[in-house]
C-alpha cells in the first residue's frame, strides 16, 4: 500500500513536517564532458553505432598506457571556479577496484584523497511547484574529481514465452573512457526540490560555459542520491539511489524514498537496510544490491602511470579568464537584469525557443515593460496560440515588436481589445511587409480605449434606448440581463470600453 500512497510530493512533504522525522539528502552528479576525446586515450567522443569510438587503452589492452588529455583539466578548473572551491596546488589520480562487465581493466581512474578541487559554496534560488515565495540556498561542495566512464550495459529481455528463455547484457564500450567530473556535496539538502533546483542551475551553468552538453537523458548528468531519515536528531541509515537521469525522476525517486524510510521507521521494529536502489519506469526506488555494514573496499591505490597533476597558475588564470568571456548564464541574465523572477527564469532558460523569444522581447521593450507583464502577456499569447492551433512562441523580430509595444500600451487598451490585436498579428496570414506597425493600426481604426465617463454614459443611453426589454429586464435587477446590457455596450464601442467602465455606468445610469 505503501508504494502508492507515498509516491508523491506531498506524502514527502508531510515526512518532512513530522517533528521526529527529518529527510537528510546527499547528492553525487557525473557530469560528462564535452571534450573531443576521452580522458586518457586519444579516441573520438563524437556518436557512433555501438562499439565503434574506442581505443585500445579504453579495452584494457595490455600495454597500453593512459595519456591525460588538457583540456578535460581546463574544464574542470573552470567548473572548480564556478562552484567557489579551493583547488590545490596538486591532485592525483587513483585506482578504484570493481568488477563489472563494462569496466574492462577492473579497476577505474579516479580521484579520491587529493581530488582536484574541494570545500566549494553554490548558492542558488529554490522554488516549489506552486507560487511559494523563493528562497536562497547555499549547497557545501565536498570535493570535485576527474574521473573515467565506464561502457553502458544495455539489458536486453527475451520476449519468447518459453519457459527457458533469458534476458541478455549487451555492453556499448564507446562511453568507456570518456571524460567524468563527479561531483560530490554536503547532505544538505532536505527536500526533492532543493536537489532538483540544484541539479537545474548546475545545468544550465554547465551548458551555458561549454563544460558538457547537458542533456539528461543522454547521460550527460546522471545524478546518485544518498537519502535517510533522522530520527529525534540521530543519524539514520542511508540509503543511495543510483544513476537518475532525468529531473523528475530525480524528484520522484527521492520523494518516494523518503516516503518508503518514513514507513518503515514509523514502525517500531522497523529497520531501513543500507542497499544500493535503482528507479524504475514510475520513479519508485527498488533494491539492486545491499551493503555492507562497513564501507565496501574499493582497494584504492595510486594509479602507477600517471604523475602528480600539478596545477600552473597560467591554467587557473586562463580558466578564469574564459569565464569571464563567457559571462553571465542566461537565466542569471534573465534573474538579475531582465527581473524575472527565479522560477520564470530557470524555465524560459530551459526552453531554447522560449528564450529565443524573450531576447527579442527584451530587445524591442522600452524601460516602462516589466518582466511581470511580459509573463503575463505570454500566458495569454500561449491560450490564443493553442486555440489557433499556432506554434508558440511566435518566432519573427516582427511580432516581437508589436507584442512588446502592446504591452507598452496596455493601460490605454481594454483588455479584450489588446487581446484581438495580439490574435491579429500572432495568426495574420499577411505578410509583414503588408502588416502596419501596432501604433499606426491603432491610431487609424481609433481601437484607443474610451475613459471618459461622459462618452461612456452616452453609449450607456443608447444602448439602453435601442433595447429597451433588456433595459426593463436590467431595472428589476436581472443579473445575466445586466451582463448582457455590459456586453451589448462593450461591442458598440468596438471594444474601446473597459468592463469594469461600463458595469460602472449602467450603475450609475440606473441610480438616476
Amino acid at each position: 500500500m505503501w508504494r502508492r500512497r507515498f509516491a508523491t510530493s506531498a506524502a514527502a512533504t508531510t515526512v518532512a513536517t513530522v517533528s521526529r522525522f527529518k529527510p537528510v539528502i546527499g547528492l553525487e552528479i557525473h557530469v560528462q564532458l564535452n571534450t573531443r576525446t576521452k580522458l586518457f586515450s586519444r579516441c573520438p567522443t563524437s556518436d557512433a553505432s555501438p562499439n565503434r569510438r574506442v581505443a585500445p587503452f579504453d579495452m584494457a589492452t595490455p600495454g597500453t598506457l593512459p595519456a591525460l588529455n588538457h583540456q578535460c583539466v581546463h574544464r574542470a578548473l573552470k567548473m572548480s571556479r564556478l562552484l567557489k572551491c579551493h583547488v590545490p596546488k596538486w591532485s592525483r589520480f587513483d585506482r578504484k577496484h570493481y568488477f563489472y562487465a563494462d569496466m574492462p581493466a577492473g579497476y577505474q581512474i579516479t580521484q579520491n584523497e587529493y581530488p582536484i578541487a574541494r570545500d566549494g559554496l553554490f548558492g542558488y534560488w529554490v522554488f516549489g511547484e506552486e507560487k511559494d515565495t523563493p528562497y536562497w540556498k547555499e549547497v557545501e561542495i565536498v570535493q570535485l574529481q576527474l574521473e573515467q566512464d565506464s561502457g553502458k550495459t544495455i539489458n536486453i529481455l527475451d520476449s519468447s514465452p518459453s519457459e527457458s528463455s533469458e534476458s541478455r547484457s549487451l555492453i556499448d564500450y564507446n562511453r568507456a573512457g570518456c571524460a567524468l567530473i563527479e561531483i560530490v556535496t554536503s547532505p544538505c539538502f532536505e527536500t526533492a526540490i532543493e536537489a532538483i533546483r540544484f541539479v537545474q542551475t548546475l545545468r544550465l551553468l554547465i551548458i551555458h560555459h561549454n563544460l558538457s552538453d547537458g542533456e539528461l537523458h543522454r547521460g550527460h548528468l546522471r545524478v546518485d542520491a544518498n537519502v535517510s531519515l533522522t530520527v529525534d536528531g540521530k543519524p539514520g541509515t542511508r540509503t543511495e539511489i543510483k544513476n537518475m537521469n532525468s529531473i523528475r525522476t530525480i524528484h520522484t525517486a527521492i520523494n518516494f524514498e523518503i516516503a518508503r524510510q518514513f514507513e518503515i521507521l514509523s514502525n517500531s521494529s522497523g529497520k531501513v537496510i543500507r542497499e544500493t536502489r535503482g528507479v524504475d519506469s514510475e520513479g519508485r526506488t527498488v533494491p539492486m544490491r545491499e551493503k555492507d555494514a562497513e564501507d565496501t573496499d574499493y582497494r584504492f591505490m595510486v594509479e602507477p602511470n600517471l604523475p602528480i597533476l600539478k596545477i600552473r597558475k597560467e591554467w587557473m588564470e586562463g580558466a578564469e579568464r574564459e569565464l569571464e568571456t563567457q559571462g553571465i548564464a542566461d537565466f542569471e541574465w534573465l534573474r538579475d537584469r531582465c527581473g524575472f523572477d527565479p522560477r520564470s527564469a530557470i524555465h524560459i532558460a530551459e526552453e531554447p525557443d522560449l528564450l529565443a523569444f524573450v531576447k527579442r522581447c527584451v530587445r524591442f521593450k522600452d524601460s516602462e515593460v516589466t518582466a511581470d507583464e511580459i509573463l503575463y502577456w505570454m500566458r495569454e499569447l500561449k491560450t490564443i496560440m493553442q486555440r489557433s492551433k499556432g506554434n508558440y512562441p511566435p518566432k519573427s523580430d516582427f511580432f516581437a515588436k508589436q507584442f512588446t509595444t502592446l504591452i507598452h500600451h496596455s493601460g490605454r487598451l481594454t483588455r479584450l481589445r489588446l487581446l484581438d490585436l495580439l490574435r491579429f498579428y500572432a495568426t495574420s496570414s499577411e505578410s509583414e511587409d503588408v502588416l502596419e506597425e501596432v501604433t499606426e493600426f491603432i491610431d487609424k481604426n481609433d481601437f484607443w480605449r474610451i475613459s471618459d465617463t461622459e462618452k461612456i454614459d452616452k453609449f450607456v443611453e443608447e444602448s439602453m434606448t435601442k433595447n429597451g426589454k433588456l433595459a426593463e429586464k436590467v431595472r428589476s435587477g436581472h443579473a445575466k440581463s445586466f451582463n448582457k446590457m455590459r456586453n451589448l455596450m462593450i461591442e458598440t464601442s468596438e471594444k474601446r470600453i473597459e468592463l469594469e467602465d461600463a458595469e460602472d455606468a449602467i450603475r450609475r445610469f440606473l441610480q438616476k
